[in-house]
């Protein structure tokens, strides 16, 4: 898991081993969290690297090596947040109206922005979006950047489709979704 982690409950029991990276929605990049089957724990093979063993982790109460201790410290302040917030449900509430709203935008846009996800499959948490007349997605980008003195950081897309990505994780709060709605409904207007 990456990008949806801790956005939403999750029925760890469906899972043996759940990888995550935590760099999205828990902590700073670098940071993993492994959720072992306890099952699954003393029954590495001899190749498994000893990183993977998660048997020599369990034995030594995840101290086998020395703790990125700065990672876990902030990863335990955003568990709290996230707890304060009312849990994972509660997230994931806010989650799916600021995904909506921004989907929404793109989807009643009249095709201007065209969003290249299937419904049924779309993130929570990353939004690609494209423009109908390509030759105006650098035109975006830059104005976006510059956008009254609150800059949209890093809206162009991920390489492997182009176009724009709206990264909207847990931290990402409303107001800010709705400022980059307010934006593209301005920006559709002088470029339609």
């Amino acid at each position: 898991m990456s990008s949806n982690f801790c956005s939403k409950p999750v029925d760890v029991s469906k899972f043996g081993l759940i990888y995550a990276g935590a760099q999205k929605n828990v902590g700073p990049s670098g940071v993993t969290i492994v959720i072992v089957r306890k099952d699954l724990v003393g029954n590495a093979q001899e190749i498994t690297p000893i990183m993977f063993d998660y048997k020599i982790h369990v034995d030594n109460n995840s101290l086998y090596n020395t703790p990125p201790c700065y990672g876990i410290y902030m990863c335990g302040l955003v568990f709290e947040d996230l707890l304060a917030q009312g849990g994972l449900k509660e997230v994931e509430k806010k989650n799916i109206k600021k995904a909506q709203i921004l989907y929404d935008a793109i989807d009643e846009s009249n095709g201007f922005y065209r969003c290249p996800v299937e419904k049924s499959v779309r993130s929570l948490m990353n939004v690609p979006f494209t423009l109908e007349k390509s030759d105006l997605e650098a035109e975006f980008i830059k104005e976006a950047a510059k956008e009254k003195n609150q800059k949209m950081i890093q809206p162009k897309g991920h390489r492997s489709v182009g176009g724009m990505r709206a990264s909207i994780y847990n931290a990402m709060l409303l107001a800010g979704v709705e400022k980059l709605v307010a934006f593209m409904k301005d920006f559709q207007v002088r470029h339609a």
